[in-house]
């Protein structure tokens, strides 16, 4: 089972629920995500990272509810967000299924927490840059923040890097790796 790994501020939003201690998880294809409470102008947002590619996951005006059932927002965004990649529908769903539990957890790297301290940043600044949270298009957002190059990636992009990793998987339901990604 996959780990949410929670920054303490937003283990203190949820109420901190009971968190298993650090550890090893099962192996997944794209592996933990990390998850943070940003304020984007005057509402709350949240601010998911995979940890393997950095891939962005932002959900803007987030309200006390989407905080009660993180798992669930976490799931519903990450669909959403994973089909604006045009994966194959099977790949698609074969990711979504890894995700169907998820634990959550505290965060375990600096590194990543740095990555998504700068995602954050843009995420910020992109949301200003539309005009505020209202007028912000999500598949743009992602889009902008997925296209970001990070240093611990090699100056790679996430979307390159979840790409590139989509690609190696050996044992998905792609016959062929070059047709990970619809046309």
């Amino acid at each position: 089972m996959p780990y949410l790994r929670c920054t303490q501020k937003l283990l203190h939003a949820i109420g901190s629920p009971r968190i298993l201690p650090r550890g090893e998880t099962q192996p997944t294809l794209l592996g933990d995500w990390y998850a943070n409470l940003l304020r984007v102008g005057r509402q709350q947002a949240l601010l998911f990272t995979n940890e393997a590619t950095l891939y962005a996951v932002a959900v803007l005006g987030v309200r006390r509810a989407a905080c009660a059932d993180l798992p669930q927002c976490f799931r519903d965004h990450l669909q959403q967000t994973l089909a604006e990649e045009r994966l194959l529908p099977g790949l698609l769903d074969a990711l979504l299924v890894e995700y169907r539990d998820v634990t959550l957890a505290r965060t375990a790297s600096r590194s990543v927490l740095g990555s998504m301290n700068d995602v954050a940043r843009h995420v910020a600044y992109y949301v200003c840059d539309a005009g505020g949270p209202a007028q912000c298009d999500p598949e743009t957002l992602h889009r902008q923040l997925n296209d970001i190059p990070h240093q611990p990636l090699g100056w790679q992009t996430a979307a390159e890097a979840l790409r590139a990793r989509l690609l190696r998987a050996e044992s998905w339901p792609s016959p062929r790796h070059e047709r990970v990604f619809l046309n």
